[in-house]
């Protein structure tokens, strides 16, 4: 509408300019007049695309506008003026009109090759059902065919004509999934789009989508198994989930959540939470549980105890609210069992009592020990002193030796019951660590044992290290390494050497010696408690001294282990991890 009245707007200012010009200037020459009135003219004859008569009756007009500004008759110039502008008008137009024709043929064969090579299906067929044209696709599917009705799924067919009745009153029709019958008989789903052309015909675009509907079908499939498969899982799971939607009413949960509250799991879904754990109230245990695990918006995390058919169960619950994109307002309701896990720290508890009891009556035992039966050994050893010394020259040899054994033999018991109270006292209780100067420690041992140290090559590594440690237990594990390096030696010229180096997180520290050596398949043994590798008497021990210098190492979170060659000596080795000095964040 907006373009036929620009057009006579634009002819009817472009003849008042015309005349505007002939009144302003009044020309009299024929030529100019006549040049003036052309353009007008020639701009309608444009326009309007006008033919033979349309350039009589606008030469004419213009003939009759210039006639006032020639100084002619009117009767002798009026044809002859008319029939020149009749002449240019009719030019003008056919001129248009061809060039128009032309477009609209190059226009006409683009839309031609469009219809014919179209990857849709394209039919124009009357509304009767009857088909007038096909292009080069449909013809390939369908072969020769004239009705709709030979073509369309018979179910389909009725939908077909809705959709082309609905274009002709509408412009354009909607869309729909039909099936077509190909020449081979197969069924092909297509999208159907139907445009209408007049009142009695239409063209039906018909996309082939087999591919699409496959690909939609195996991703409904896909998303149907993945979840079934996710709902499968969370129902294995041992913790229970309630999923709540905005107004706090139950839209699914897993068995676990049934068998958790004694109920149906169906029997919760579309119910508001407290209605549909109502059933269960008499099992909650603790006053205003029921009420806080109903709550739909229940905040952080909530302990409580459901007691049942005979069980009790602890349960916790966490609240997790939906904030997605696609979904915000709802809940998950997430019950997870402690039960197993309460008993444990209940029987955890039980069992630290138990051993703190058990530490208490081992405190006393080694207390009865240490004095009950340490004190009749020391009597032994004493008569056994006073009979050698008083009885001296009244017993004979075999007498005398018989004292001398009973003597050592109470002596090593005394010793014995010294060693395992020493090593049933490590790590019975949490003993204090400090800043031990392993220097100061290794030079009060040696004065400790100056009377077994005396002939013995001694040999201290300087700047030895300061190690956070328990200071008497660091005494006794040298004093215990320093004296079997001397007892166990049988060379003339005894050498004793302690040194230490520095490696990656701890102190790696030595005793070495010249001694008699450790055969390689006791190098583990020794460490045993009453381990005795030599039970004749050649040397005297408890069998505990290495055991403890184990336990002391270990307790300080070290280990200990030894190097031998028999006859050649033996190296013991153990380490003490390097801690953060006192005051200090470990």
């Amino acid at each position: 509408m907006g373009r036929r009245l620009r057009r006579p707007a634009a002819i009817l200012v472009s003849y008042s300019f015309a005349l505007l010009l002939l009144l302003l200037f009044k020309p009299h020459a024929p030529g100019l007049i006549f040049a003036l009135l052309s353009l007008p003219l020639a701009l309608s004859s444009l326009l309007l695309e006008v033919g033979f008569a349309g350039g009589l009756a606008l030469g004419t007009i213009t003939a009759l506008l210039g006639l006032p500004f020639l100084s002619i008759s009117f009767l002798d110039w009026l044809l002859p003026i008319a029939l020149f502008y009749v002449a240019i008008s009719a030019a003008l137009g056919l001129a248009r009109r061809a060039q128009s024709q032309q477009r609209a043929r190059r226009a006409d064969a683009l839309l031609e090759e469009v219809f014919e090579h179209s990857s849709n299906l394209i039919l124009v067929a009357e509304l009767g059902g009857r088909l007038l044209r096909r292009n080069a696709r449909a013809k390939e599917l369908t072969g020769k065919v004239e009705e709709l009705s030979e073509i369309f799924h018979p179910d389909d067919l009725p939908r077909v004509r809705e959709e082309m009745e609905r274009a002709v009153v509408r412009g354009e029709g909607g869309e729909a999934l039909v099936r077509l019958i190909s020449q081979e008989k197969e069924l092909l789903p297509l999208e159907l789009k139907v445009i209408r052309l007049d009142r009695e015909h239409v063209a039906l675009d018909l996309q082939e989508v087999g591919e699409l509907v496959e690909l939609r079908r195996r991703l409904h499939e896909a998303e149907a198994r993945y979840r079934y498969l996710i709902e499968d899982a969370i129902d294995t799971l041992n913790s229970g989930i309630i999923l709540l939607d905005k107004s706090g009413r139950v839209f699914w949960a897993n068995e676990t959540v049934g068998r958790f509250f004694y109920i149906d799991r169906d029997e919760l879904v579309g119910k508001e939470l407290r209605k549909a754990l109502a059933p269960c109230q008499p099992f909650f245990i603790e006053p205003g549980s029921f009420d806080r695990v109903t709550s739909p918006r229940s905040q952080g995390r909530f302990t409580f105890t459901l007691r049942g058919r005979g069980e009790e169960r602890i349960l916790e619950l966490v609240s997790i609210p939906v904030e997605t994109e696609k979904y915000q307002g709802g809940w998950i309701n997430h019950f997870i069992d402690l039960t197993e896990i309460k008993r444990l720290e209940a029987s955890l508890r039980e069992k630290t009592r138990r051993l703190e009891e058990s530490n208490k009556r081992l405190e006393e035992f080694n207390h009865v020990v240490s004095h009950d039966l340490k004190g009749p050994v020391r009597r032994i050893e004493s008569f056994a002193q006073i009979l050698l010394e008083d009885y001296q020259g009244k017993l004979d040899a075999e007498g005398v030796d018989y004292l001398t054994r009973i003597k050592n033999q109470a002596l090593r018991m005394s010793n014995l019951i010294d060693d395992l109270l020493t090593l049933a006292s490590i790590g019975a209780k949490e003993e204090p660590l400090e800043e031990v100067q392993l220097g100061q420690v290794v030079t009060e041992t040696i004065e400790g044992l100056d009377y077994m140290l005396r002939g013995v090559e001694l040999k201290v590594k300087e700047a030895l290290p300061t190690v956070l440690a328990n200071r008497t237990r660091m005494q006794q594990l040298l004093a215990n390494l320093i004296t079997n390096a001397v007892k166990y030696n049988n060379k003339p010229r005894k050498l004793v050497e302690i040194g230490w180096e520095e490696e990656d997180g701890y102190w790696k520290l030595h005793v070495r010696d010249n001694g008699i050596g450790i055969e390689k398949q006791y190098w583990s043994k020794i460490f045993e408690l009453f381990e005795v590798l030599h039970p004749n008497g050649d040397y005297e021990s408890t069998g505990a001294g290495l055991s403890i210098c184990k336990r002391i190492v270990e307790n300080h979170g070290g280990k200990i282990w030894v190097e031998s060659e028999p006859e050649r000596g033996s190296t013991f080795y153990f380490t003490i991890p390097k801690r953060a000095k006192v005051g200090e964040p470990r």
